[in-house]
């Protein structure tokens, strides 16, 4: 049995978790960054996934298309951005209020972020665990046939 499929699966999972990360660190970070009175000003991102569509029975096939620009799991990772209303908030003493005396913010749920962020540290936590099982297997597999 070749556990570098087993390996590439777990990686590519830690990845794309990794990337779930990242964004919805990033988001956060800007979650109260002022937009210019232009409109203009931090959009929020979101990372998506978009499995190939290949039939459990077709997994040889997801290993052979990691190298035509998806993951081992057979899927594509983007990062898009967001639409959203920019959040707004009465300030008349702020610089960038507008006429009516409001600000406006980038539209970031932060409860979604860090959701989405915990959701992605666990799913982190589940491919390491899957992984280690993977190479205490191929470990053992040597064992017993050394």
């Amino acid at each position: 049995m070749d556990y570098r499929n087993a390996f590439a699966i777990s990686a590519a999972g830690m990845d794309l978790e990794r990337q779930r990360v990242d964004v919805a660190t990033l988001n956060l970070a800007n979650a109260n960054t002022v937009q210019a009175p232009n409109g203009r000003g931090y959009q929020p991102m979101r990372v998506e996934e978009r499995s190939l569509g290949v039939l459990p029975g077709q997994f040889a096939d997801m290993l052979r298309a990691h190298g035509a620009g998806t993951n081992a799991a057979g899927a594509t990772v983007t990062i898009e951005p967001l639409d959203g209303a920019p959040r707004q908030a009465y300030d008349p003493g702020h610089p960038y209020a507008d006429e009516h005396g409001f600000v406006r913010y980038a539209p970031v749920d932060t409860a979604s972020e860090m959701m989405t962020m915990m959701s992605a540290i666990r799913s982190y936590e589940a491919n390491v665990a899957a992984l280690n099982t993977s190479r205490q297997m191929a470990v053992k597999a040597l064992e017993i046939g050394g």
